[in-house]
């Protein structure tokens, strides 16, 4: 399906608000709760999911400039996205030719050149190998061919960098992002301003972690003094573009609309959305307000996943002020998410043994979550 407007997810909302229950599913799914816990399952879904399909790997504005790189480990790959001086975003594996010591340290900042802490091989933002010390002691390596950085695929659209985590690989990011690719352009992530501090939090198995991001079912109990304070439980909107989710949640103030123009409605008041960009980013907010962006990063076994939260202004963080805005912002998020979210999800991984592979089972009103499971099953048959 096309993208349409936000003015047709809110009276969409407003009409699911209306008739007591949001989109519904044709019907039940029923999954193994060994899905969950099942390490070759796991492995295959490392394999076949993380490692071949493209990934969102930084926005836009998280490398602006010439030299700007953004670097961490995702799914067993150390990688780093750097803006070329010709400007344009690339990904790199992080690690130098010679003997492969990263080239530069995990996080964010600026490199006109990247120097291996090693032997001191030096690459510039195209990923050339432009340095190699005391190269008479070293040997001709003219016959060995290229010898710098390994580039994997990337393509940048709609304010997001997008990239397959495999050196060689095809990606195609227009027919893989679909329908979406218009869902996110209305988001406007080109016009953001990134908040430097992040969030990192611990959670459990990443299939478990991002059914919490694709559940509108939740809110109201597991965030009932938070953010269910804000919203009508339950009367989600769901636009499904493949395995991408964009999911509407209907906030209290929807009910004052009611027979005022579309047009009229401050919609970030009325409703929020998240954006789930299959298979491990969430992306709440919408244009005229901050967003936050949550990078599910699978750990080392099937029951660990790091979760990295980035915040965004839609206004410069020209001031202390501002900063302090988004820095209270950040933590408050970090508490719901870390403390509710998460610790359930760790929760979860300790209970499902006891369950002794029994089926979970996800209802009519949980199509975001069937969506997921459905697509992580087709692409790792």
């Amino acid at each position: 399906m096309a993208a349409t407007p936000l003015t047709d997810v809110a009276q969409r909302l407003l009409a699911n608000v209306e008739q007591d229950h949001g989109d519904l599913a044709p019907g039940i799914m029923r999954l193994p709760t060994t899905n969950y816990t099942d390490p070759a399952m796991y492995q295959r879904e490392i394999e076949q999911i993380f490692h071949k399909v493209p990934l969102a790997v930084a926005l836009t504005v998280d490398v602006p400039n010439a030299g700007d790189y953004l670097a961490y480990d995702i799914a067993g790959r150390a990688i780093v996205v750097v803006r070329g001086d010709d400007g344009v975003a690339r990904t790199f594996v992080n690690a130098c030719r010679h003997r492969g010591a990263p080239v530069v340290c995990n996080g964010a900042g600026t490199a006109r050149r990247m120097t291996c802490p090693y032997h001191a091989w030096v690459f510039d933002t195209k990923g050339s190998l432009v340095g190699l010390p005391q190269r008479e002691q070293f040997g001709d390596i003219s016959d060995l061919g290229d010898m710098g950085l390994l580039e994997l695929p990337t393509a940048e659209r709609v304010g997001i960098v997008f990239s397959v985590l495999t050196p060689g690989a095809t990606m195609d990011i227009d027919e893989w992002l679909g329908d979406m690719q218009g869902a996110l352009e209305l988001l406007e992530l080109e016009k953001v301003y990134p908040h430097t501090t992040t969030t990192s939090l611990p959670s459990g198995n990443w299939k478990s972690t991002a059914d919490g991001y694709l559940d509108g079912y939740h809110i109201g109990f597991l965030h009932s003094s938070n953010l269910g304070l804000k919203q009508v439980n339950n009367r989600n909107t769901w636009d499904l573009f493949g395995p991408h989710v964009r999911l509407g949640f209907a906030n209290k103030t929807i009910v004052a609309q009611k027979g005022q123009p579309v047009e009229t409605w401050d919609l970030p008041d009325v409703m929020s959305l998240v954006h789930y960009v299959f298979p491990n980013v969430s992306i709440s907010g919408q244009p005229g307000r901050a967003t936050m962006v949550s990078r599910l990063l699978p750990g080392p076994s099937v029951s660990e996943a790091t979760v990295v939260q980035f915040h965004y202004s839609r206004e410069p963080l020209d001031s202390p002020d501002k900063v302090q805005a988004m820095e209270t912002r950040r933590k408050l998020y970090a508490a719901i998410t870390g403390d509710e979210d998460f610790d359930t999800v760790i929760d979860i991984n300790r209970t499902i043994p006891g369950m002794c592979g029994a089926d979970f089972v996800f209802g009519r009103n949980e199509s975001g979550n069937q969506n997921l499971h459905t697509w992580v099953a087709t692409l790792t048959a």
